[in-house]
């Protein structure tokens, strides 16, 4: 919700620069990187440092899960529409919907972690 009320134009074109960066990704490491890169973007655009703080944090304790699992050319590609999604709805300032959206992505990643 903040980043939808918060962000610069600047920061969301870092968030598309990060979603071509996983469309155009050969490997599932250049995939994770923006993947990251995105999440913790995301926190930036709310500009909020203790959320920054807190997302970085999340994503290095779950590297080496996601790193042991598959991973489905389509469910990478599944992930990024939702990126693409949520980056939609921060642009239009519809922080009712982006955190809809990433409840949505957030819940998807819980299932594919829990098998």
């Amino acid at each position: 919700m903040l980043a939808a009320e918060r962000a610069a134009p600047g920061d969301l074109d870092l968030l598309d620069e990060a979603i071509e960066r996983m469309q155009a990704a050969k490997t599932f490491e250049e995939f994770r990187r923006a993947d990251v890169r995105l999440h913790i973007g995301v926190a930036e655009a709310a500009h909020s440092p203790r959320l920054v703080a807190l997302m970085t944090e999340v994503h290095g304790h779950m590297n080496d899960v996601i790193a042991g699992m598959g991973h489905p050319a389509e469910r990478l590609a599944r992930s990024n529409g939702e990126h693409r999604r949520l980056v939609t709805l921060l642009r239009r300032g519809d922080s009712t919907d982006a955190a809809l959206a990433m409840r949505e992505h957030i819940e998807q990643t819980e299932r594919v972690l829990s098998g």
